[in-house]
């Protein structure tokens, strides 16, 4: 028998509204990653001609004369095709993707690689592989983080800072010594800032979107983030959409400056260095913002028309009467204090729309801490279960009874 068959059950208004992204993850992941990685083509390839153009040039390849394979070795260009040798020169540290391409659809008698990824990076994809978890840990540090929603938000950035730091530093280390990039100490600065931007802009999140941080972050951060990259299909061959993408999303020109810095003697880094430098700036902009004080609200004069309410039960169902019901806003100060009744209801009034967190105490069970988002025209039962000491199916040892019991006399 299921021992929490008689627990309180989510409405199916509660369960959409938590499980359409899911839904929205798979069908967009899918459409973007597929359009844009899996069948990349031209859209903005810039090719050099020395002498004549090759015969067949596919559409969205831009021709231009030059004299010289310079624009190869700055990726200006996406390559240079000389008609009197038959040879392409081309450089697979700006995108192996594009390389192969051009060399597959112009069919020269010879290929020249100018500038080469460093020896450990047999696929030519290093830079995205190391640029990955240094796009991932602040994300994750910062849903971690909502579990201490009571945290000050100085110790939040000063784990936000360590976690990117320890990145930043171990995933140059590795990827350094496995050869994948090359050894430029740059990139440790690039590297940590594309942490502190993505950990700042996610943990300010809650207080702008609510309930909605996760779906928002992950969209940012990974449907849009990754695809849109250039680490493996370089931005002149992804559809114009995602390419436009790329030139403003973070992890794009963190890929951009990484390569420029890495590979090309700094040729082109201005640009990507100055929007990443932005989008620190915003994030910094945005966590101000949400670290400010709320507004002080006097406790006796009602000022929001929301009360939250729902009934304490444990495990087995049965209600909890004379539980302590504390509402904290997301800074950890206390907005309301009830109790339940005998049928272990519970209601706060005048609480404010927001992320807030109710920490539910009783005696003889298991404190609960919930996170949820209230809203300014939905007062939906908040139904909190707790584990009885004395329920044989809870999920405490007899061991950890008897503890909790010699504490309390």
């Amino acid at each position: 028998m299921d021992a929490h068959a008689g627990a309180p059950q989510p409405t199916w208004g509660r369960v959409l509204s938590l499980l359409w992204f899911p839904f929205f993850f798979a069908a967009v992941m899918s459409s973007v990653y597929v359009i844009g990685i899996g069948h990349p083509a031209p859209t903005a390839v810039h090719l050099g001609v020395i002498g004549a153009a090759p015969a067949h040039v596919p559409a969205g390849v831009d021709v231009r004369a030059v004299s010289d394979i310079g624009g190869v070795k700055t990726d200006a260009l996406a390559g240079v095709y000389d008609s009197g040798t038959q040879t392409l020169y081309v450089s697979t540290a700006g995108s192996s993707t594009r390389a192969d391409y051009l060399t597959a659809v112009l069919h020269p008698a010879h290929t020249v690689d100018v500038v080469a990824t460093s020896s450990g990076d047999v696929t030519g994809v290093g830079l995205f592989f190391y640029g990955l978890p240094l796009l991932l840990v602040g994300m994750i540090t910062s849903f971690m983080m909502l579990q201490f929603g009571m945290w000050p938000m100085r110790r939040k950035l000063v784990t936000i800072a360590a976690t990117g730091a320890f990145a930043s530093v171990f995933t140059f280390a590795v990827a350094s010594w496995r050869d994948v990039i090359p050894a430029d100490w740059w990139l440790l600065v690039y590297g940590f800032l594309l942490t502190q931007a993505i950990g700042w802009i996610t943990t300010a999140l809650p207080r702008l979107v609510k309930q909605f941080t996760m779906p928002v972050a992950m969209t940012f951060v990974l449907l849009l983030g990754l695809p849109t990259s250039g680490g493996t299909v370089n931005a002149d061959m992804l559809p114009t959409g995602l390419r436009w993408l790329h030139d403003v999303l973070p992890f794009g020109q963190f890929i951009e400056v990484a390569r420029s810095s890495a590979y090309f003697g700094n040729h082109g880094l201005a640009k990507p260095l100055t929007i990443l430098i932005a989008w620190v700036v915003v994030a910094a902009a945005l966590l101000a913002w949400a670290a400010r004080p709320p507004k002080p609200v006097a406790p006796s004069v009602p000022q929001f028309s929301t009360e939250l309410h729902g009934t304490v039960r444990t495990t087995a169902g049965v209600p909890v009467a004379g539980a302590t019901v504390l509402t904290l806003d997301d800074a950890g100060r206390e907005l309301v204090r009830t109790t339940t009744n005998d049928s272990g209801e519970y209601a706060a009034a005048n609480v404010r729309p927001g992320l807030h967190h109710l920490v539910v105490t009783a005696a003889h069970h298991e404190p609960e801490i919930v996170t949820i988002g209230v809203h300014e025209r939905h007062a939906e039962p908040r139904d909190i279960t707790l584990v009885d000491w004395n329920d044989p199916a809870g999920t405490l040892t007899p061991q950890e009874v008897d503890e909790r019991r010699s504490l309390v006399g």
